[in-house]
């Protein structure tokens, strides 16, 4: 394919990555369930966690006249990428296809599904463990004469933050998987550097995460264990490719 083919196909992906997102857009924010918009049971599940944090401390509030309604467009648009991401993650990979190998293209349909998989995943401990605990070390703060009331929009920013992170960094196996195929990283690589992933692991989770030790532990313990993955699935797949490359010269017409 030429530069000019790659980038319509580019195109064309985008443009049914977006039409997928807001197809589910659409049906979260317009379809009736039990007389109100799906919208809203969703708002009542996604505060929970916050709800409970800020009990006996506050309340929640918007100051803005709109600000309620644009809450419900934000978290209908984010439910909604999180609910196309099996689309997106196809679409993604099959702009890559072309680029693989034969004998690599029998990896798309698990690739699709892990990605889904570790991607919602993570964005599920964001929002079960890291979310809560956050909210309510910050709550702790609250005294007699210092109320916490966070503000609907700031708190559904940090969660939406919190849920992509997350999301993102269980993608760590399937990042090391590509590459361990592409001759890129090592077994000897990962397990040299160990002592040096932790450190730069903690010195993430300090950055992505509230400034307490409890969230940062929690990031950082996750991404451990995704590092530890890592290994073994470049351990089991490196010694594929080791293998592979051992077979290459005998076929040197393919």
């Amino acid at each position: 394919m030429s530069f000019l083919q790659h980038l319509e196909e580019l195109r064309r992906r985008l443009l049914v990555s977006l039409g997928t997102v807001a197809l589910v857009f659409a049906a979260v924010y317009v379809i009736p369930i039990f007389g109100a918009p799906l919208v809203r049971p969703i708002r009542e599940f996604f505060l929970a966690p916050l709800k409970q944090a800020v009990a006996g401390h506050g309340t929640l509030q918007f100051t803005a006249p709109a600000e309620g309604f644009i809450f419900d467009l934000k978290l209908a648009a984010v439910v909604s990428i999180f609910l196309a991401s099996p689309m997106l993650f196809y679409q993604f990979w099959q702009f890559v296809a072309p680029g693989l190998y034969r004998n690599e293209r029998r990896y798309l349909l698990p690739f699709i599904l892990f990605s889904t998989l570790f991607f919602l995943g993570g964005a599920a401990f964001g929002y079960f463990v890291i979310f809560p605990i956050a909210f309510s070390f910050f709550a702790q703060f609250a005294t007699d004469w210092i109320q916490f009331n966070p503000k609907l929009n700031e708190a559904f920013s940090f969660a939406t933050w919190t849920l992509i992170v997350f999301g993102l960094v269980f993608e760590l196996p399937l990042i090391a998987f590509i590459f361990a195929r592409i001759g890129l990283l090592s077994v000897g690589f990962l397990v040299r550097n160990f002592k040096y992933a932790i450190v730069i692991i903690f010195i993430i989770a300090a950055i992505l995460t509230p400034p307490d030790v409890v969230s940062q532990t929690l990031l950082a313990l996750p991404m451990l264990g995704l590092y530890g993955l890592s290994i073994l699935v470049v351990w089991i797949f490196g010694k594929k490719k080791e293998k592979q490359d051992q077979e290459e010269p005998q076929n040197p017409g393919g």
